[in-house]
């Protein structure tokens, strides 16, 4: 995954242009960065180290002006093989004469790599995005044609991504495109053409963008760009254009105010790069890990463990194995004394960093158990300590409130459970692949609500009936532990005081503080079995005056109460479907009342002392 930005001028192109282009798609990663591009001898000449961008840049040592008309740049993010120097990108083939730059996730690399080396190819990197170049070598040299070389590559290679190639001596862009964006830029004066990631990295460069749609592929010189239909093979004659108008400011954000509304409105697209992200190989291993286990811990902390109290409900229906779920800060005092030989530890950061839970993986692996991370940042400690890890393949999380990780973990972990079920003999292959059918439907269904559901947010809360100063978040089964995630959400954005509390224990002591315009937000059980009690919570905070805000994938006009209708989904997945209203909510609250939502004072993305 990544951030791709290049550009082909009449004029030998300024670093610093390509470097701000670069700057602005750091949101996509920072795990290293590259450039490709031709000099005055017609060679092919690339340059790249890993780390963080701005470092990596001034290792690049390039002089103020590139001597090429014709530079592609690209930042990485380390889903696919760790982040050193060897696996960023640009990649090349085995002659150094095509290079590639990429964004996305391809599925079976490692079968296309085995391929490609019985054949006498020679791969430097462990990264998805290699074996491309190697194809096109051998598909121009069968077709004498670039981009049908292109759409060979399209029909062999499935995932979810898009790829620029430059080869040397040719002054063009070559494009595959298949669900990640791209998008190219035209200055009215003609005098530069620009190609990139997303639209608002191209403001100040460009005035119109072409964008490409899926599963096309192009050839993009200064004065001509040539876009073929990969399934057809017919020449596109019509792009959709774009005007590029952004205000100040919001440019590194891709167009929106704040990170965490960027990454909200990103899960659809996350769930489905989670899907393509994970390996078969490595979710087999884990899962025969997990099922011959002499006790199975899950840690976590914040917003990962509110995923581990969820994944509880996942291994004990899908996989019928007992798994404890505890705090990675309380694991060393309560449960390490019960790590033997033949635990397992399922850890989960987002980062990978977070102090407790690396000292208590640490703890875990000396009394001999075997650790199964879950993470979204490959190269991280916690993927240095885990026997065997799951990148959860969310992409760049800026916002210290997490949104779509959570999602995105969620994910990982359903599937995890599944192929132990699978393993456990409890599920079949048939059941796993409904699983990832399953993600799939939800990721388009959210696709197609989210400006509907963040429209409702807002009316609720601009209702100046509600006073927001305390809040309860309250659901029972499945989707009690999205009330913990939502109350949390509530306390880094909005910066209010909320709580999470199972729908009957709100009954006992909580309910004393409900009065006139005290919020309490309920989430509709999933399980028919909780209904009655859930019936009966409703009557009496409306007894008490409070305000009602319901979420439920179901058409409900209950009275008094506000309705935010979730996406219908199946049971496993309603804890994504339900938390996405409660990130909306609190990312809206924290907006009316001045919040600095992407930066919580006090809090950081992870915790690691």
């Amino acid at each position: 995954m990544g951030g791709i930005f290049g550009a082909i001028c009449r004029e030998k192109i300024r670093s610093s242009t390509i470097r701000e282009g670069l700057k602005r798609l750091y949101y996509r990663g920072y795990d290293g960065l590259g450039i490709a591009y031709i000099d005055e001898n017609n060679r092919l000449v690339v340059k790249k180290e890993p780390g963080y961008p701005d470092t990596a840049w001034e290792k690049l040592g390039l002089p103020e002006t590139i001597p090429s008309r014709i530079v592609l740049g690209h930042v990485r993010y380390a889903n696919r093989g760790w982040p050193n120097k060897n696996n960023t990108h640009p990649l090349l083939d085995c002659t150094g004469k095509i290079a590639v730059v990429g964004d996305g996730a391809l599925l079976d690399y490692e079968k296309h790599r085995e391929e490609l080396r019985s054949r006498g190819h020679r791969f430097v990197s462990t990264t998805d995005f290699e074996i491309l170049p190697h194809y096109l070598e051998e598909y121009i040299e069968e077709t004498n044609s670039v981009l049908e070389a292109l759409r060979r590559i399209a029909f062999k290679v499935k995932g979810m991504y898009t790829a620029v190639f430059m080869i040397e001596g040719d002054h063009r862009f070559y494009v595959i495109k298949h669900g990640q964006p791209f998008v190219i830029g035209i200055r009215r004066d003609g005098s530069c053409l620009y190609v990139s990631s997303d639209l608002p990295s191209l403001y100040g460069f460009a005035e119109e963008a072409l964008v490409l749609d899926d599963d096309q592929v192009a050839a993009i010189e200064l004065d001509n760009i040539t876009v073929i239909d990969v399934e057809s093979g017919q020449v596109v004659e019509r792009l959709p254009r774009k005007r590029i108008k952004y205000q100040p400011g919001v440019v590194e954000r891709a167009g929106y105010p704040h990170f965490m509304l960027k990454e909200i409105y990103e899960i659809p697209y996350a769930l489905r790069q989670t899907l393509v992200t994970l390996l078969d190989k490595y979710l087999s291993l884990a899962s025969m890990i997990i099922q011959g286990a002499r006790n199975v811990f899950i840690i976590g902390n914040g917003t990962s463990l509110h995923a581990g109290y969820t994944s509880a409900y996942y291994f004990t229906d899908l996989a019928g194995i007992d798994v404890e779920v505890i705090s990675a800060a309380e694991f060393p005092y309560y449960a390490l004394d019960r790590v033997k030989t033949g635990s397992v530890i399922i850890a989960i950061s987002q980062s990978g960093e977070t102090n407790d839970v690396i000292y208590s993986v640490k703890q875990a692996k000396r009394r001999g158990a075997v650790v199964v991370g879950v993470t979204n940042v490959v190269g991280s400690q916690l993927t240095l300590q885990s026997n065997v890890y799951l990148p959860i393949g969310a992409g760049p999380e800026i916002a210290v409130p997490a949104t779509k990780t959570f999602t995105s973990t969620l994910a990982t972990l359903l599937i995890l459970a599944s192929y132990t079920g699978v393993y456990s003999g409890k599920l079949d292959r048939s059941d796993l692949k409904n699983v990832y059918d399953e993600i799939r439907i939800l990721s388009k269904k959210l696709e197609e609500s989210l400006e509907r559901i963040d429209m409702k947010t807002r009316s609720i809360i601009e209702n100046n009936k509600i006073i927001w100063s305390n809040v309860y978040v309250s659901s029972s089964g499945i989707n009690y532990p999205v009330a913990l995630e939502g109350a949390l959400k509530l306390k880094e954005a909005a910066i209010v005081h909320s709580e999470g509390i199972q729908l009957g224990e709100l009954r006992h002591g909580p309910a004393v503080l409900i009065r006139e315009g005290f919020p309490v937000i309920i989430i509709e059980p999933y399980e028919e079995e909780a209904h009655e009690l859930y019936e009966k919570v409703l009557v009496e905070i409306k007894n008490k005056y409070g305000v009602i805000i319901e979420i439920t994938s179901k058409n409900s006009e209950k009275a008094g109460a506000f309705v935010i209708k979730s996406v219908e989904t199946i049971k496993e997945l309603s804890p994504i479907s339900s938390v996405v209203p409660l990130q909306l909510l609190a990312y809206r609250l924290g907006v009316k009342l001045g919040r600095p939502i992407d930066t919580p004072p006090g809090l950081v993305k992870a915790v690691t002392t």
